[in-house]
């Protein structure tokens, strides 16, 4: 399979990262959109989380019939669910300049990867950096596709508490936001891609990229949590005591105390503690700033918080 080189430009390697589970329906094709990227450095991680389906059989032939086996690394293991098998992937890809994560039936554009590396290249390289590709939602055979709306969210430090806009399947991550986000206790945080959106929030920077570069197929088994169906399992969990905010401000705090500054600091602070305070939770309540980008979200988080449950 033959791939155009991207010209005028430091070949600095992407990992890709793959986490599969029972996908045999749409994993080759996905696949297939990784391996006809404009950007050629590129190494594939595969990581299947116990699929009971022929996944592997499936990757593994792909991989044989394509010649890529200099390409591409497969591990497979019990099911652990989707994100600590993530940060598994990114303990086997440890070198390398950029990572991507990658959702096992979904469509990537070809210049998907050419893109972030030319953004990243105009950066700092000491900071951490995000890159998100625009996206859209197609149905289970991609013949209907319908542009993701996006919105000047003004995502902040603050808002990254309690809502994420990137999706994990759409984001290329540098060395220094890697670096941070391995570090994590995955037993602890909610989503790996949420976790980086507070690190980039706090001490790095994101870009939205200008055209859609990828296609999130909406089907019955999708393993992301992209679609409000998907949230409605986390306010359950909320109402019966799982604060997964207060967890993912408790890992921030315990990994980053020292490079906050005093309004991150007094931020965090407000989540990290589990006990029930009345003074917080007025705090919380009636913050003068916005939580939250949508006004209807932004009225319910603030009702949860007053009672406790954030």
């Amino acid at each position: 399979m033959k791939r155009k080189k991207l010209l005028g430009t430091k070949m600095e390697r992407i990992n890709v990262l793959v986490s599969t589970y029972n996908g045999e329906k749409y994993i080759e094709e996905q696949l297939k959109s990784i391996d006809c990227q404009t950007y050629s450095n590129v190494h594939v991680y595969v990581r299947d989380d116990g699929s009971t389906d022929h996944t592997v059989e499936l990757v593994n032939r792909y991989i044989r019939e394509n010649e890529l086996s200099d390409k591409y690394t497969v591990a497979t293991g019990e099911n652990i669910g989707f994100s600590k098998s993530f940060h598994l992937l990114m303990q086997m890809a440890d070198s390398g300049e950029y990572w991507a994560f990658c959702d096992q039936d979904d469509v990537w554009y070809p210049n998907k990867l050419s893109n972030a590396v030319k953004w990243m290249q105009t950066q700092k390289n000491d900071i951490p950096l995000l890159y998100q590709s625009k996206i859209a939602i197609g149905n289970s055979d991609l013949s209907e596709i319908v542009p993701y709306k996006y919105e000047n969210y003004n995502y902040n430090f603050q808002k990254a508490f309690t809502s994420n806009i990137f999706f994990g399947f759409a984001m290329v991550i540098n060395r220094e936001l890697y670096d941070r986000l391995i570090r994590a206790d995955f037993d602890q945080i909610k989503y790996h891609d949420w976790f980086a959106a507070i690190i980039v929030s706090a001490f790095g920077k994101y870009v939205f990229s200008e055209e859609i570069e990828a296609v999130h197929r909406q089907h019955e088994n999708n393993a992301s949590p992209l679609y409000f169906f998907k949230k409605i399992p986390d306010g359950i969990r909320l109402l019966r005591g799982d604060n997964f905010y207060t967890r993912n401000a408790r890992e921030f705090d315990r990994l980053f105390l020292s490079e906050m500054d005093d309004g991150q600091k007094e931020i965090c602070t407000l989540f990290i503690n589990e006990k029930y305070s009345l003074k917080t939770a007025v705090k919380k309540t009636f913050y003068p700033k916005r939580w939250n980008m949508s006004l209807s979200v932004e009225f319910i988080l603030r009702a949860l918080m007053l009672i406790g449950k954030i």
